[in-house]
């Protein structure tokens, strides 16, 4: 598949390694900067067609555009690209923009031709993939509990394992704040012994069929050696707790097993990398990138890209779904207040779930 990456930064160093790792699978056609002295410089760093006319990479034969930039652009780009009516995968910066600008943006996506797909690459992990592929042995789910994934990416995964289609919900919310030692950030380790404060929050969103999501996460979460990431899920015959799972067999017997990552490498001369994630004696996640040597992220965002290329995968009303609870869930902690959401524009596109598994 032929792509177009327009952006600079983290993120789209994700998508380029993966482009460049399958060849096979990814062509990248032109990378899109924002200065020409920026064209200039990745054009020697890493090798690659490069511009900064967005209008004259458009031109040339793609099949996706990869829009990785920050939320003070992505609008502005993303409608550009509707108006063309692209093919899209887009990053998940939805957040920033106000509720009146998610509406717009949908009626403007609505009204095209245009394909948006999101890259919330978290539901596609191999881990969440596998808990999604044992849910119906634990039946109908009644609770989900987020403690791993901050903002709108906790709030996907509460809807997603929640079912949810847009349905109203109530919303009540705190935010803490406590010291804590600072143990690294994204690239360092941090030894010093310097105290920072960290603030926490804690959210219920209760629907009106008992189904209940919790959010709970530290900002300091990602990237501190002391405190740890959770997800649980509790169904009328089971649950799961991080990778312990519980539940009633036939006999309506207690029985309990636990997920198993099978991975390659570390201790030989094998590249590191994930095989699969069993439970019991199946494989309910084979790593289609091994022995690559991906991360679950790398993994993650890979199938979202070959997803968009194939014309599915997250789509905009999903994320924009998710930001809006995640908008209300911070109106919560600010006011002091339960929120009680309301029917968006975009909520007549759900139908029912559909996304892969």
């Amino acid at each position: 598949m032929r792509i177009l990456l327009i952006g600079y930064g983290w993120r789209s160093l994700f998508f380029f390694r993966i482009i460049k790792a399958l060849p096979d699978r990814f062509t990248l056609v032109k990378w899109v900067l924002r200065t020409p002295q920026r064209a200039e410089e990745v054009r020697r760093l890493h090798q690659v067609e490069t511009s900064c006319d967005v209008a004259e990479a458009l031109s040339c034969p793609h099949d996706l555009v990869i829009l990785s930039v920050p939320s003070s652009s992505m609008e502005s780009l993303l409608l550009l690209l509707i108006k063309h009516g692209e093919t899209v995968l887009c990053e998940t910066g939805f957040t920033a923009l106000s509720l009146e600008k998610l509406n717009a943006l949908y009626h403007a996506y609505a009204a095209s031709t245009s394909k948006v797909f999101v890259a919330e690459q978290y539901y596609r992990y191999p881990y969440y993939h596998s808990c999604r592929a044992i849910q119906p042995l634990l039946g109908p789910v009644t609770e989900v509990r987020v403690a791993s994934l901050h903002d709108h990416h906790g709030t996907s995964l509460i809807r997603h394992f929640l079912s949810e289609q847009g349905e109203p919900c109530t919303i009540s919310a705190v935010c803490r704040s406590s010291w804590i030692v600072k143990t690294g950030a994204r690239d360092t380790v941090v030894c010093s012994g310097e105290r920072i404060q960290t603030k926490r929050t804690v959210a219920v969103f209760a629907f009106a069929d008992g189904r209940t999501g919790y959010f709970d996460f530290a900002d300091v979460q990602y990237h501190s050696c002391i405190r740890s990431s959770h997800f649980s899920l509790f169904a009328e015959r089971g649950e799961i707790v991080d990778n312990e799972v519980r539940y009633l067999n036939y006999d309506n017997e207690g029985i309990v097993q636990t997920l198993q990552r099978i991975e390659d490498g570390g201790s030989n001369n094998n590249p590191r990398s994930l095989r699969a994630v069993t439970f019991g004696d199946t494989y309910h996640f084979r790593n289609p990138y091994w022995p690559l040597g991906f991360n679950d992220d790398e993994i993650a965002i890979a199938l979202c890209m070959e997803d968009a290329c194939r014309g599915k995968g997250y789509p905009l009303h999903e994320a924009l779904q998710d930001s809006y609870l995640a908008q209300c869930r911070h109106t919560s902690c600010i006011e002091g207040r339960a929120i009680e959401t309301q029917p968006q524009s975009w909520s007549k596109a759900f139908s029912p779930p559909s996304l892969p598994c």
